[in-house]
């Protein structure tokens, strides 16, 4: 059986008082206070509230001491979310009714008062504090889920560090794909605890269209586009002019004339860190590039690019 909330009755009827206590019981409400003066009540209702228990209350409208006005704004100051059920005989178009509603009592109920519309009252209540408390475990579930994900990004930041040993902030949010301050929290917590250490700002290539600084450098051959080449060293032959590779010289016979090549510097030259084009056989002294971003797949020339400025840092003791 669950456990239903603490009920506190403010009636000086004796007769009335038991009569609420018994019925209520009968409804499983078996922690019932009953105070037959205001004061009383409001003392009573805040130990209660200082030992964490929150009462519901039925709240008598007329009193032998103080006004149930005063009973009730005295309780909304130490627990503003009190369930206040007013009780009374008097017409519920009465001013000093109306102000109490206003105020914020939770219902109005009629003497002499009917046993079904209270239970009515209890069951609404206890339907509200089941939704808010699923809810609230709801809400808690929702916590426990993001602290997880959170550790998991975290696990996931020093992570990319030990097998990077050295990035960005700006690569590392893009990256774990999180917010610059959570990214960077992060690292400043690594920073004190010396895992990393800070390198200072790095300046990097950026795509010209999404900004991101996840970029490749794609190569190729000048002539025909292809990325299929290799770097190697050809061979000029003075008498015929022949420029081919160094391994088409076989037994240092040139491939075009047939004649023997012998003296460097008189009969041929060598040219190194030359590409050669495995498909069109062109060769150049260097290789044409350009960048291609992985995020939007956009292809840009280093002249076309954006610069983007963060720090950057490395780990030590990872």
């Amino acid at each position: 059986m669950v456990t239903k909330d603490d009920v506190l009755i403010v009636e000086d009827s004796p007769v009335t008082g038991e009569l609420l206590k018994s019925y209520l019981e009968q409804l499983d409400y078996f922690q019932i206070h009953i105070c037959a003066t205001g004061k009383s009540a409001v003392e009573t209702f805040k130990s209660l509230v200082r030992k964490k228990i929150e009462p519901i209350v039925l709240l008598d409208y007329s009193l032998p001491d103080i006004t149930a006005h005063s009973v009730f704004t005295q309780m909304l100051k130490i627990k503003p979310n009190v369930h206040v059920i007013l009780e009374t005989a008097t017409e519920r178009e009465d001013p000093g009714i109306k102000d109490l509603i206003r105020l914020g009592a939770f219902r109005y109920l009629e003497k002499p008062i009917r046993f079904e519309s209270l239970k009515e009252i209890f069951e609404t209540i206890e339907k509200e504090q089941d939704f808010f408390q699923r809810e609230s475990t709801q809400i808690e579930m929702l916590k426990q889920a993001a602290n997880e994900i959170q550790a998991q990004i975290q696990d996931h930041i020093e992570f990319v560090l030990k097998s990077l040993k050295q990035l960005s902030v700006n690569f590392m949010v893009q990256l774990i794909g999180q917010a610059d301050e959570f990214v960077i929290s992060h690292l400043k917590k690594l920073e004190d605890e010396n895992k990393i250490i800070n390198l200072g700002e790095k300046k990097e290539i950026a795509c010209n269209q999404c900004d991101s600084v996840k970029i490749t450098q794609l190569f190729y051959c000048p002539a025909c586009k292809s990325s299929n080449f290799k770097l190697g060293q050809l061979i000029e032959h003075y008498d015929c002019g022949n420029i081919t590779e160094e391994s088409s010289y076989k037994n240092d016979m040139c491939p075009n004339c047939h004649r023997e090549i012998k003296a460097l510097g008189v009969d041929y030259r060598v040219m190194q860190n030359h590409y050669i084009c495995n498909n069109c056989s062109e060769f150049f002294p260097e290789i044409s590039s350009e960048y291609f971003c992985l995020k939007c797949e956009v292809k840009f020339r280093l002249d076309d690019c954006s610069w983007k400025s963060s720090t950057c840092y490395k780990a030590i003791n990872m």
